[in-house]
């Protein structure tokens, strides 16, 4: 298979199966440096040697930091393709190549507090508010959030559906998490308010480039711009939301929620993702969710 119609694959699969929006912009990056140093080859004609000097020409050109970044997203498209049920091709010239050694120090990522997370919502803009709500009460991705439909949300049984990819199959999977009071009253305002002839909770209206005209539906992107704003609004540092999932479950794993319940609540597949969020070994999802309301709200503050 040529080099080109791999990559072009690799992508496409990428955005079915609804990888990060990151995630798809470095492999995307990283594959037109490979076709800009190779051409239109077939992929057999990459051999290991050619890999490593394809590397080494990135490490000089930007950094090291680079170089690891390109070895990690090519090599996982190689796997990929030698993975599939067609073989795409028979053999990945980057699996088993060393990392480059770095000295960017380690990022020690910071968990925001329920006071910051209280203070960062307070200071978004109205309409900003629910989203965070949201995100902040289900503890889940912001693809996720994205994904929400009315039909996944049940008021009387007050659970919502969620669903992930993040699966070693990448197969849709959908797990329920409870519902905290303030999730049933944000999402119960939103319902009331909602337009009827759009299924999805959280909707936007774009100009869509390929048509060149204004459409509606799904966010499917991030919502970092607005979040960042509102951090520095807020005097807060930037927290990702990829951190609002870290901040409860630290509030659950400090007041004796058991792991598998917050393993479930988070939609982790393997046990050592939640492990990794904690930081340290400590089982069901509605004790979890309880115990975060609880202690979250102790203060009795009420956020608008």
């Amino acid at each position: 298979m040529d080099l080109l119609d791999m990559l072009n694959l690799r992508l496409d699969y990428l955005l079915e199966r609804a990888y990060s929006d990151s995630h798809y912009k470095k492999t995307k990056y990283a594959a037109q440096r490979l076709l800009d140093y190779f051409g239109k080859v077939p992929c057999s004609a990459i051999t290991r040697m050619k890999a490593d000097e394809f590397l080494m020409a990135v490490v000089r050109e930007s950094t090291p930091v680079a170089g690891n970044n390109d070895l990690k997203v090519i090599r996982a498209a190689f796997s990929w393709a030698m993975k599939r049920g067609q073989r795409f091709i028979q053999d990945n010239p980057f699996a088993g190549l060393e990392s480059f050694p770095s000295d960017k120090p380690k990022e020690r990522k910071r968990t925001p507090t329920s006071e910051e997370l209280d203070r960062i919502i307070e200071a978004a803009r109205p309409k900003h508010r629910p989203y965070l709500w949201v995100l902040r009460e289900t503890m889940t991705r912001s693809i996720e959030v994205h994904r929400l439909t009315w039909n996944r949300v049940n008021f009387e049984e007050r659970y919502i559906e969620l669903e992930t990819h993040k699966n070693r199959n990448r197969e849709p999977v959908l797990r329920q998490v409870p519902m905290t009071d303030k999730l049933y009253e944000v999402l119960s305002s939103l319902y009331a308010d909602r337009d009827p002839g759009k299924e999805w909770v959280f909707w936007h209206r774009y100009y869509n480039a390929d048509t060149r005209r204004m459409e509606e539906g799904p966010y499917n992107g991030g919502r970092h711009k607005m979040l960042q704003t509102t951090c520095k609004r807020t005097g807060v540092n930037y927290y990702t939301f990829h951190r609002f999932r870290a901040s409860g479950a630290s509030v659950m794993d400090n007041n004796g929620a058991l792991l598998p319940g917050i393993q479930r609540v988070l939609g982790h597949a393997d046990r050592r993702s939640t492990e990794i969020y904690l930081e340290k070994l400590r089982d069901v999802e509605r004790d979890a969710m309880d115990v975060y309301e609880r202690e979250s709200r102790k203060r009795g503050d009420k956020v608008a």
